[in-house]
């Protein structure tokens, strides 16, 4: 991660990748810190927080408690694995084998992140549906 510097060395002149031990799944952020940069990882840790902020705007609009509570522990779960694994990359906490959510590669994570976010996007649509028929009905009345 140190060779990576503030922007990086580009994409694919990585060497560590020849040298880190599942440097697809579990140390995927070292690699992206050194083929990015500082700004690369930043970004990446930024996505993971809009990704919650937007799972926590959900939660307040739902008005059913099980979209809610489901919401919250799907995206407690991509968040707090894509931080487990950033941990591992800097060395905070010993190897654990998880991956990062959305970015490293792997059959079954990759298949049930995305089922996790499918249900997001279920949820998400149920409330956005609710809305629209809440403004139809309003309409009407006008």
């Amino acid at each position: 991660m140190a060779r990576g510097g503030v922007f990086g060395v580009m994409p694919g002149n990585s060497i560590q990748r020849n040298s880190l031990p599942s440097a697809y799944s579990d140390f995927i952020y070292a690699i992206i810190i050194e083929e990015y940069g500082l700004l690369g990882g930043f970004l990446i840790i930024f996505l993971y927080v809009m990704l919650f902020y937007r799972c926590v705007k959900l939660i307040t609009r739902s008005p059913k408690a099980f979209g809610a509570m489901l919401v919250l522990g799907l995206g407690l779960i991509i968040v707090i694995q894509a931080l487990a694994n950033i941990a591992v990359a800097v060395h905070l906490v010993p190897v654990t084998g998880l991956t990062l959510p959305l970015m490293s590669m792997g059959g079954t994570s990759v298949l049930f992140t995305s089922i996790m976010v499918g249900m997001i996007l279920s949820v998400s649509k149920y409330i956005e549906q609710l809305a629209i028929n809440d403004d139809d009905d309003n309409n009407d009345v006008l």
